[in-house]
């Protein structure tokens, strides 16, 4: 029989399991056991603590009895009790002792979107006043569609109409429909914050609450209070029910700043598709009234943007591989502490090891070290190469051994960064030593390598099986080929994301394994890594090119460092023939054949001085660039001909910290500032001043939505004035809002422009002064409220500058451009 789950909670004492046998779907409660485990006096116990103590087990009949022992000898002491203490994952583990055998095509995955009567101005969750007028669900796996409406249209293709002529009709038949096809997981955009809390606030009052609790498979819909930027909001937790809210997916699995996080603009950014566009209408209730037809496809949109969302990204399929590699709920991909804790449980767990007892969160002004970030040397730079250390934190994990059974007492009392450079310290052999002076044991090895390894190791095999399918896919594709390159890449990308966090939970307060000894041995080990190949990189250089002292180094920041090459290659292609190509087959064979192996070769040198328990430094060859530009830490510009051996036909530029890349600046800008930087890099300055006053000419006739700021809007309660709108000292785009909003009130305009909440993101323009407001600013959410009047006073001058001009000048003064030609004199005197 093939089983899995797909959602198992406690309540109580009973165990509530979702799930599917046999490709079908299972509902069950049962009752549990938990087990807790004590000190033994008895050597031959089979299950040992971390630090190799003998313990013995405590089953309990109900995991209240279990919880009540801990609370008894909690504060008991020399009295341990070990175990994990979330017992809906001793569970999952009994029933699923191996890797869980899952099925998504099995599954029930649901997109989800409500549209809602704006009569009152717009929705509000907390009240839940507006009626309903549709709701659409697509079935993710299945393709189909489900709309229920207060008024006929007509349905696309592949779409099932449900028409009702009362709000009350709506609801009693989906909450019917939605009993008998209950959802696994349960996606969509700000579902959690807004689709799912309405629809339970509103069935509850137009139906009950015995129709809002039947929303959980189990009739446990529990209300909660979420608070987003100091903005108080209410969410569901629908037992039974994962919901994985793809706003949510996005934001943690991206790593990409966006001046919007609405649909609109993520489904553009990703997909290059928009919303249905209503603003022909004058709000939301014209919309609606005027238009149904175009309103129902509106709300169909929306769940389909979803599923491309999905089709592309594959966030979902992600979150799910994560939870059961993990053997946890598909929510707990959202908390990394969590997840780390429960895959060391599974992973001690096979060897007969007991988690240490959940200590007290730390003390939060506890900091430690962080990375090592060099000020470079503002200026451009011919023939730039930067290198790469491979996954350095759990590779300093490895290398130095860092676990929490393996740290050693007593600290090394001389270590430094500055003294493992200068090899100043005298390291015992018996343990390895790092730079705060933490020293962990060499002979065992620590759980906490172990599992990077075993991690890095897996995502390269299932890295190459993916390539592999995708290589049999070319040639013969079937189902079959397509599901496991899905599946193997979403078990390598799952990989990745374990390895990159790991860190996370390591220097989380809350996390059982905490230790700022360990967080801190592997910061500052990082930075003895990095500024070791930064010294040795210079001593070679110089060696190599016969200088004395010249720092080759541009910069280096935490695992990379970048090298200016430029007096390499002048000196070998002095007085012959050069061309971008070949310089850039020259460079990747210098690095190849010399520098790559000087690398690996230097860090040999440095884990045998610190006596690491395995070399784990692996330094590669990342970026040739033809140029590169720095204005300061983490700014920089590269003209990439070659990354990481994929040679390009026309460079592209790689920019860092830079307005080009930044959430903060308007789309139309950052586009224009990447463009000029290309014709920085690529061309000369005269070509640059072109592009700058070509610009600038274009940008005057860009819509005002166009040209704003994008801003995270935090603090208006904070500078709210009753009398005088704003307090002194309001940020601009603060002061902006609450301009907007007030106007927005005494315009009655609330019923097509929403108010700005506290933590939302907004756009703020600069306005020409003296204005109907006498203002010189005004923020708005979407769209520029026309009719404040106000289209004649942008000022478009000033935006040109702060938006555009200004971080160009930042790159021209570094390199000694102007933007525009300045006039000369010189013409006098010939």
């Amino acid at each position: 029989m093939s089983s899995f789950y797909t959602n198992i909670q406690l309540a109580g004492d009973t165990i509530l399991y979702r799930g599917y046998e046999d490709g079908e779907p299972v509902q069950y409660r049962s009752n549990f056991s938990p087990s807790l485990y004590v000190l033994s006096k008895n050597s031959k116990e089979e299950c040992t603590t971390l630090d190799g103590r003998p313990v013995s087990p405590i089953q309990f009949q109900t995991a209240r009895e279990a919880r009540e022992f801990i609370k008894t000898y909690n504060q008991v002491e020399n009295f341990e009790v070990h175990g994990y203490e979330r017992f809906v994952y001793q569970y999952i583990r009994r029933e699923f002792p191996n890797e869980v055998e899952y099925r998504i095509d099995q599954m029930k995955i649901y997109a989800l979107d409500i549209e809602v009567q704006c009569e009152n101005g717009f929705p509000n969750v907390e009240e839940a006043a507006e009626e309903m007028l549709s709701i659409t669900i697509k079935d993710m796996v299945t393709k189909k569609y489900i709309s229920w409406a207060t008024r006929e249209f007509e349905a696309p293709d592949g779409v099932e109409a449900r028409i009702f002529w009362t709000e009350n009709e709506l609801l009693e038949n989906f909450i019917k429909w939605w009993t008998e096809n209950t959802p696994d997981i349960l996606t969509g955009w700000n579902v959690n914050l807004y689709d799912v809390p309405y629809i339970a606030r509103r069935v509850n009052r137009v139906l009950g609450e015995k129709w809002m609790k039947s929303l959980s498979p189990w009739n446990r819909a529990n209300e909660r209070e979420v608070y987003v930027q100091g903005r108080k909001n209410y969410a569901y937790d629908l037992s039974g029910i994962n919901i994985l809210d793809y706003l949510d997916l996005y934001r943690k699995f991206t790593y990409s700043n966006q001046e919007s996080y609405r649909l609109d603009h993520i489904a553009f950014v990703e997909l290059g598709q928009r919303k249905v566009d209503h603003s022909e209408y004058e709000n939301f209730k014209d919309f609606y009234t005027k238009d149904w037809q175009k309103f129902m496809e509106y709300n169909i949109q929306d769940v389909e943007l979803i599923d491309r969302l999905e089709d592309k990204m594959k966030l979902l399929e992600l979150a799910i591989t994560m939870a059961y590699d993990a053997k946890a709920n598909f929510e707990d991909v959202y908390s990394q502490v969590r997840m780390w804790d429960t895959m060391i449980f599974n992973y001690l767990a096979d060897k007969n090891i007991v988690p240490p007892p959940r200590k007290g969160g730390a003390k939060k002004n506890e900091k430690y070290a962080g990375a090592y970030v060099k000020e470079p040397i503002p200026g451009k730079y011919d023939w730039v190469v930067s290198f790469d250390l491979n996954s350095l934190y759990p590779h300093l994990i490895m290398q130095y051994n860092i676990s929490p059974e393996t740290l050693c007492e007593e600290k090394h009392p001389k270590a430094t960064v500055d003294r493992i450079l200068d090899r100043q310290i005298e390291i015992n052999k018996e343990n390895t030593v790092c730079a705060n002076g933490a020293q962990y044991r060499k002979d065992v090895h620590g759980f906490l390598p172990e599992m990077m390894q075993t991690i890095y190791d897996e995502r390269t095999i299932y890295k190459k099986k993916m390539l592999l399918s995708k290589q049999k896919y070319e040639k013969q594709p079937t189902e079959q080929l397509k599901r496991d390159i899905s599946k193997f890449n979403n078990i390598q990308m799952a990989r990745k994301i374990q390895l990159n966090s790991a860190y996370g939970a390591i220097g989380n307060q809350y996390f059982r394994y905490y230790n700022l000894t360990n967080a801190e041995a592997i910061t500052l080990s990082g930075q003895v890594s990095i500024r070791w190949i930064e010294n040795k990189m210079n001593a070679f250089l110089n060696k190599t090119l016969k200088t004395k002292e010249t720092d080759y180094v541009i910069a280096a920041d935490t695992d990379s460092i970048y090298l200016n090459l430029g007096p390499l290659v002048e000196g070998v292609y002095k007085g012959r023939k050069k061309t971008d190509e070949s310089i850039v087959r020259f460079l990747d064979k210098i690095c190849k054949m010399e520098l790559e192996p000087f690398i690996s070769r230097s860090y040999e040198e440095l884990a045998g001085y610190i006596n690491a328990y395995e070399q784990k430094m692996i330094m590669k060859r990342e970026n040739i660039a033809s140029s590169g530009i720095w204005t300061a830490k983490k700014r920089y510009i590269l003209n990439v001909w070659d990354s990481e051996g994929v040679r390009y036909d026309e460079p592209k530029l790689k920019i860092m910290g830079l307005e080009a890349v930044k959430s903060s600046t308007p789309m139309a800008c950052r586009n224009a500032i990447r463009e000029c930087l290309e014709v920085i890099v690529n061309k000369d300055e005269k070509e640059a001043q072109s592009f700058i006053k070509h610009f600038k000419k274009k940008f005057s006739s860009l819509p005002v939505e166009d040209i704003s700021f994008p801003r995270g809007c935090n603090g208006i309660n904070k500078w709210a004035n009753p009398t005088t709108i704003y307090s002194k000292g309001t940020p601009i785009h603060v002061r902006g809002a609450l301009l907007y909003n007030f106007y927005n009130k005494k315009h009655k305009l609330t019923h097509k422009y929403p108010l700005i909440q506290d933590g939302e993101k907004v756009k703020f323009v600069y306005l020409k002064t003296p204005n109907k407001m006498s203002e010189n600013v005004m923020s708005y959410l979407n769209t520029f409220p026309k009719e404040f009047e106000l289209d004649k006073h942008i000022d478009y001058d000033l935006q040109f500058t702060k938006t555009f001009l200004d971080p160009i000048r930042v790159i021209l003064d570094t390199i000694g451009w102007q933007s525009e030609k300045v006039a000369s004199l010189e013409f006098l005197f010939t």
